[in-house]
């Protein structure tokens, strides 16, 4: 696509509380909300920082039974949230956030992606093999589909960039109709 960006991480920390919203799609978009507005307003204001024409923000959480299943505190909780998930069908919900500047003029467009994923039934011990491995430390759900949790997926419906974190085709799908804006 011929893009040159950089990558900044928010300094915004991941305290909302997703109870207080009335859906889970509200929540995850609020929350990467959140992110990109803090991102594009140290830009602004910071000139150690690229300057930002476009900033994208996403979050991405796991629902399973309405139960956000966000990165886990530590091995027990990620074995816990495995469980849970193993032989089970959950959602990969990732929102994400443009946020971008017209004639001094803040503006964003804003989506939810969802894609269903379902979990084999694994062994224990090939779950705790896993949480050992420490690979589910840093992912939402306490899997990465791109590692060897991809083992543990009978199928998804849906964008599998989705589940890795950032749903591609629908971001470039956006962006191509902003070029046509800018």
């Amino acid at each position: 696509m011929g893009l040159d960006f950089s990558v900044v991480t928010t300094l915004e920390p991941d305290e909302n509380d997703p109870t207080a919203y009335k859906t889970r799609a509200e929540y995850v978009a609020d929350t990467a909300y959140m992110k990109a507005k803090e991102v594009f307003e140290r830009c602004q204001e910071d000139s150690e920082l690229p300057t930002a024409d476009i900033v994208i923000g996403a979050d991405t959480i796991v629902v399973k039974d309405e139960c956000v299943l966000e990165k886990p505190r530590d091995k027990e909780h990620a074995l816990a949230m495995l469980q849970q998930l193993n032989g089970q069908s959950h959602y990969v919900l990732t929102g994400v956030q443009i946020m971008y500047k017209i004639n001094d003029t803040v503006e964003r467009i804003e989506f939810v992606e969802r894609t269903q994923v379902q979990f084999s039934q694994m062994d224990l011990e090939i779950i705790q093999a896993y949480v050992d491995s420490g690979e589910p430390f840093d992912k939402a759900g306490g899997y990465g589909i791109q590692g060897q949790a991809s083992l543990f997926v009978e199928s998804i419906h849906g964008d599998y960039w989705n589940v890795v974190g950032l749903p591609k085709n629908h971001l470039f799908r956006e962006l191509i109709k902003l070029s046509l804006r800018l």
